[in-house]
């Protein structure tokens, strides 16, 4: 038998998974005990790849969940934060990098850009 397909999985609920998870894991451990007076089993590696497949669906369905718990708050868990270079996410804002002191503020208004004109 073939692995079964991710994007199958993907349309399944939660309690799907993991009732196929279960259903899985008691293949797996037939098949260890058959392996025992069959020593080539091929099959084995396909329901442990089957095994890996449905965990990983479950836990983009849960990464996936957070998110939405977290989206638009101000604050998010560090593995949802984009990863980035370090450099990059210690870069000022636009905001910040934008932002004059008072002084600097006086000095402008004070002391405009001057306009000059080309005499042609």
């Amino acid at each position: 038998m073939a692995g079964v397909k991710s994007y199958e999985l993907r349309t399944k609920s939660k309690e799907q998974l993991e009732s196929q998870l279960l259903d899985l894991k008691k293949e797996l451990a037939e098949l260890k005990v058959t392996k025992l007076s069959k020593p080539s089993l091929p099959r084995i590696n396909t329901v442990r790849k089957n095994i890996a497949r449905v965990l990983t669906i479950i836990n983009e369905q849960q990464r996936e969940a957070v998110r939405q718990l977290y989206k638009g708050k101000k604050y998010q868990p560090k593995d949802l934060r984009a990863k980035k270079t370090r450099a990059l996410r210690r870069a000022l804002t636009k905001f910040e990098a934008s932002r004059t002191t008072e002084k600097q503020q006086k000095k402008k208004v004070a002391f405009p850009q001057r306009k000059y004109t080309i005499k042609a």
